[in-house]
């Protein structure tokens, strides 16, 4: 059996909760190293001690195939600028995350969004608190479904946060 045959099981038994889910969510990069404690959750829904962030609701259907389980990349993008995209035939639109558009509101062809409508100030924690944690708009209104809401430490929470504001 080649080196696919054996990628495709290993994703097949993390995609069934077989395994160790700890360590699948890295699978997906490789050896790929994290510059910061922010970076890694984005990319593997695990933090620098090696412990999953736990989530509920979101996609219907969990991560893409080469990523077990959800992840800020599975919909953000790996650059979190986000856009529409079909996950297991399910056509998602997902915001761009980075700390600038979050801030100004606007996209990068210069439109602004009702989902990055925040009022007058600085995007700040507590209002990505508010839709990280709590699945809710900085004014209150719900999330899409599609947004899991995520069981994640202010210490994470923070570390993620300066990995959006580090982002292009």
């Amino acid at each position: 059996m080649g080196l696919i045959g054996v990628e495709l099981i290993a994703c097949s038994m993390a995609s069934l909760g077989l395994g160790n889910s700890r360590s699948m969510p890295e699978f997906a990069w490789g050896e790929k190293s994290f510059a910061s404690n922010g970076e890694r959750i984005y990319f593997t829904a695990t933090n620098n001690q090696g412990e999953s962030i736990d989530y509920e609701g979101g996609p219907a259907f969990g991560g893409m195939m080469m990523q077990p389980r959800l992840a800020c990349v599975s919909c953000h993008g790996t650059d979190g600028r986000g856009g529409r995209h079909i996950m297991h035939m399910q056509v998602m639109e997902a915001p761009d995350i980075r700390y600038e558009t979050l801030n100004t509101g606007e996209d990068e062809h210069g439109g602004s969004g009702e989902s990055m409508d925040h009022g007058s100030g600085e995007y700040d924690l507590g209002m990505f608190r508010q839709v990280v944690v709590a699945g809710k708009h900085p004014d209150g209104e719900s999330l899409s479904t599609d947004m899991p809401r995520w069981a994640m430490s202010d210490q994470d929470l923070a570390a993620l946060f300066e990995y959006l504001k580090s982002l292009p």
